[in-house]
């Protein structure tokens, strides 16, 4: 979402915004303990083929890309949380 969207939003419209994007930063941790998982797993039972190899491979871009996304969201959240509680300071 741009500056330009969520800055026209009201206070409570912020408040909603804030919710919904930590729900799919919480989504994103789920990913990455997923990846994290399967890839602890296959790698205990041995890496033997070039289907395993690729298949480690892609968990672990998963799960970093997981990371990078919910990384990149909470600053943009931190953004908002900012712009919130100025608007708070100058309507109290």
């Amino acid at each position: 979402m741009r500056d330009e969207d969520w800055l026209k939003l009201d206070d409570n419209g912020l408040e909603r915004l804030l919710l919904e994007r930590w729900l799919h930063r919480g989504a994103m941790l789920g990913v990455m303990l997923v990846a994290a998982l399967v890839t602890t797993y296959l790698g205990a039972q041995g890496i033997t083929s070039l289907a395993d190899r690729l298949t480690v491979g892609a968990l672990v871009t998963l799960g970093v890309a997981a990371g990078v996304v919910a990384f990149v969201m909470r600053q943009h959240d931190l953004r908002i949380h900012r712009e919130l509680r100025r608007r708070r300071r100058l309507n109290p």
